[in-house]
């Protein structure tokens, strides 16, 4: 008798704190490169924010974002934490979190002995404005079913609105906001060890995501510093006239993170 597929929707409500790592095991994941972030970060922290994908994407008080953790490309995955349980990605809703007509790759993997194989790349477009993406119309049919990875590349959007600091300061990065991830197991919601998995993939950046560490983010002026380090580049050749929104890991622990949080519940939407 086969096993009773399992639905649910994986949200990132119920963190403390600001923004931090999601844990490995959440949803019945694991995650790299991926984090969460409350709403009361841009409420409290950057109110200036106006019209980005982060407040666009957000459905209740977070959601997940995946970051470029070279400053240049996202590149971030989650897996199932149980290879052996393997689901279909059904959809979610996602915003580019900066970018305007960003392509993001969808890459799909399945495992066979212990050797991760590429199903599928899928491109999915994306601005600061929210969109559902139904996994079910993207690509070929059965690209995101009974699977164990789907891992995220982004591409080159263009600039973003000015919106948030004004008509000479476009935004810029290639962030991309998600939340409301709705998900078909074909068994149960596996637990697993919480250990990443890596063996055949294309080389990926070390997973701050195997260890519950806050992120830095790091916002930089137009003129390519640091508030408070001046004279720290943002990128090579970074030019004035827009503003950089780039995230990196650091030493920042934005308000003891990494002690204070607590797993929010998984929402089930039916069995």
């Amino acid at each position: 008798m086969m096993a009773k597929h399992t639905k649910e929707t994986v949200k990132f409500n119920s963190f403390s704190g600001y923004y931090a790592s999601i844990p490995q095991g959440y949803g019945g994941f694991n995650w790299n490169e991926v984090d969460y972030m409350n709403a009361a970060f841009w409420q409290n922290e950057k109110p200036e924010w106006c019209d980005t994908g982060y407040q666009n994407a957000i459905s209740g008080a977070g959601e997940a974002f995946a970051f470029n953790n070279n400053g240049y490309t996202t590149t971030a995955f989650f897996q199932s934490a149980d290879l052996s349980e393997t689901f279909t990605l059904k959809s979610m809703v996602a915003a580019s979190a900066w970018d305007t007509d960003q392509p993001f790759y969808f890459k799909t993997y399945t495992d066979k002995d212990g050797q991760f194989k590429l199903k599928a790349t899928d491109t999915v477009y994306l601005s600061q404005t929210v969109q559902t993406i139904n996994f079910a119309k993207i690509g070929k049919p059965g690209d995101f079913q009974n699977i164990v990875q789907v891992t995220i590349v982004s591409g080159t959007g263009k600039y973003g609105n000015t919106c948030s600091y004004g008509p000479y300061s476009y935004t810029l990065g290639n962030q991309i906001a998600f939340d409301n991830v709705k998900v078909q197991w074909n068994g149960k919601i596996p637990k697993g060890d919480g250990k990443l998995v890596t063996t055949g993939l294309p080389a990926h950046a070390h997973g701050h995501g195997s260890h519950v560490v806050a992120a830095q983010l790091s916002f930089h002026d137009a003129h390519g510093t640091t508030p408070g380090h001046v004279g720290t580049p943002v990128l090579s050749g970074a030019q004035t006239g827009f503003h950089g929104e780039l995230t990196s890991l650091g030493d920042f622990d934005a308000g003891g993170l990494t002690a204070q949080f607590h797993l929010p519940a998984i929402e089930h939407f039916g069995t």
